[in-house]
């Protein structure tokens, strides 16, 4: 755009003169639920984050969503953008059915309900989706045109983009990688009930849950790091599976997808005792020696992803 000053042309950002407006991005976990004001030019303003407390059941959740939105409101939000884990309609704003949800929190329709309090546009997708996006358009990713995103967090989620846009599938459940099935030899259980699953071996849950089986006592996976740095045998096995896990999981993305690069975030991506043989044993289980070469890095937005790619979801930035 160009405008006439002092009888010079001179261009200007067609942003500059946009009106300012705040969209509001929300990531709704099994654990905890994030929201944020970010401003038209992508910046997050304010944030908070509560716990998600799904063991109370579908109202509780429900209460805490609007809670966390009223919380970051403004008075000039144009939008809300919501991710959310599991299976979304994103077309209908409705929450189908996911794994670290509460039982009954299923056919919701999120979008409407956001609309009637808060009488603003509300888009509704899966929460790695997002992560995937924002990772595309302002993190780790921003040079790639097909990029998997994969957080290891409560559950394990991902998100693909191909030549620059989101493959969603017919069910809007392209990226489900958490439940593909991986090759083990310690059986552990899914949130979702199955054996064998990837999220099984490489999210929070999983490390709870392996620790819990070979130990015989409860650790939060902070804890369990922490034990196995310290020498605990149990905890170090509990790694070393995990580890096995993660590797056979990311090789299997490799050899299906052969993305440009795989971003992965979520708490258990930063545990480095996990991380790094993990890394170590997925090149060990390719079979062609280019897919070998294809970079897995750490997401670099943190929190802050999940929340930014909701906002993406609502095109109002």
């Amino acid at each position: 755009m160009q405008l006439v000053y002092y009888g010079k042309k001179v261009r200007v950002r067609a942003s500059f003169l946009m009106p300012n407006r705040t969209i509001i991005g929300l990531d709704v976990g099994g654990t905890k639920i994030r929201a944020g004001a970010v401003s038209s030019r992508g910046r997050l303003l304010s944030s908070v984050k509560i716990p998600t407390e799904a063991s109370r059941g579908k109202a509780v959740v429900l209460e805490n969503i609007v809670k966390c939105v009223r919380s970051v409101w403004q008075k000039d939000v144009k939008a809300i953008g919501v991710g959310m884990a599991g299976i979304v309609d994103h077309e209908k704003g409705v929450y189908r059915q996911g794994p670290n949800l509460p039982a009954d929190f299923k056919n919701v329709p999120i979008a409407a309900i956001l609309r009637r309090k808060f009488h603003v546009p509300v888009r509704v997708d899966n929460d790695v989706h997002c992560f995937t996006l924002a990772e595309v358009k302002f993190g780790a990713a921003k040079r790639f045109s097909s990029v998997v995103g994969i957080t290891l967090g409560t559950g394990i989620g991902g998100g693909i983009v191909i030549d620059g846009r989101l493959y969603r599938g017919r069910d809007n459940a392209a990226g489900e990688v958490g439940h593909m099935t991986v090759v083990s030899a310690f059986p552990a259980r899914c949130g979702c009930g199955r054996i064998g699953h990837f999220e099984a071996y490489g999210s929070g849950s999983a490390m709870r849950r392996l620790y819990r089986t070979l130990a015989g006592v409860t650790k939060e996976p902070v804890e369990v790091e922490k034990a196995a740095k310290s020498g605990d045998a149990k905890a170090k096995k509990a790694i070393r599976i995990m580890a096995d896990g993660l590797a056979a999981g990311l090789a299997n993305v490799i050899h299906v997808l052969n993305p440009d690069i795989i971003v992965v975030g979520g708490s258990i991506a930063a545990v480095d005792i996990l991380w790094k043989p993990a890394l170590a044993s997925v090149r060990d289980r390719i079979v062609y020696p280019e897919l070998k070469k294809t970079p897995i890095v750490r997401a670099t937005l943190g929190d802050d992803a999940n929340v930014l790619g909701a906002t993406l979801i609502t095109d109002a930035l």
